[in-house]
């Protein structure tokens, strides 16, 4: 009987060492997660399994890496939701975001073909446009009816399409809206950083979670203790993240800039998917 229960002790201390290594590992340094949206696609796909690199080592996370973090938002704060979007700016990158995409430190970053944008099309001119859109089946996207028109979301591609398609005069009706551009540099440790308008809209929750109700937002401007200032010292490290797939994820056009608190951990690779010729492969 005693030795029974020597060796029943020493099986169950042997499962609770193995239990906590294998704890250890999925907290400190690899942990697998499954893919629930098609945030990502091509790059994932929804319903595939990743493993996601956890070690605080350098490159972790990464430059156009993709990387695994939770909401940072202050209302997000009790269900922390997660999130997978590429890294696309690093601490003290400037980034300009216009009509045309996004540049950062001054290199074109490729647009996504499924990306989207809003075109409008004068009411002369619109019920051609509609059969042209039919012929070409090209779906009419968040079509709205405007002062002198109607605007609707189409990718690059479609517009193409449709500029081959409709007449010389037609194509003068066809306008894509322009955005003005505007520049963001993406937060940096213990470096000032100059608030402007779109700075405080992309900084808001991150200056809130550092310093709490000192800080009044009025007007544009950043009052702290009742003073207005026009620079900020960050505690620590922020990136802007950004979906492949840019219609239909949420990412820091979104959520703001990303402290490095938030980030778990770049995608290392995917170990199951449903398309065969994806598993154990590196996540690019």
């Amino acid at each position: 009987m005693k030795q029974f229960l020597i060796s029943a002790i020493k099986w169950l201390a042997m499962i609770l060492v193995i239990a906590g290594i294998v704890m250890s590992v999925r907290h400190f340094c690899v942990e697998s997660y499954r893919i629930s949206t098609n945030a990502m696609e091509e790059a994932l796909h929804q319903g595939d399994y990743i493993l996601v690199n956890k070690l605080p080592v350098e490159g972790n996370p990464g430059r156009n890496r993709v990387v695994l973090f939770t909401s940072p938002l202050l209302k997000d704060t009790v269900s922390s939701p997660l999130f997978l979007s590429r890294c696309i700016g690093m601490p003290g990158d400037t980034i300009l975001i216009s009509s045309d995409g996004y540049e950062v430190n001054g290199k074109r970053l490729p647009h996504s073909p499924r990306s989207l944008s809003t075109y409008f099309i004068t009411q002369k001119s619109a019920a051609d446009f509609l059969k042209a859109l039919q012929k070409l089946n090209i779906p009419v996207r968040d079509w709205k009816s405007e002062t002198f028109g109607y605007s609707l979301s189409l990718t690059s591609f479609e517009e193409y399409q449709l500029r081959e398609e409709l007449t010389e005069e037609m194509n003068i009706h066809f306008i894509r809206n322009q955005v003005a551009p505007y520049k963001l540099v993406v937060p940096r440790k213990d470096r000032a950083y100059r608030l402007d308008e779109a700075a405080l809209t992309a900084c808001k929750e991150a200056i809130r979670a550092q310093v709490g109700d000192k800080a009044v937002f009025r007007d544009g401007k950043l009052y702290l203790d009742g003073r207005e200032t026009t620079f900020f010292f960050f505690d620590q490290d922020y990136y802007w993240m950004l979906s492949d797939n840019v219609n239909e994820s949420v990412d820091s056009r979104h959520l703001g800039f990303i402290p490095r608190d938030h980030i778990i951990g770049n995608a290392w690779f995917c170990w199951f998917s449903a398309d065969k010729q994806r598993i154990f492969k590196p996540v690019h």
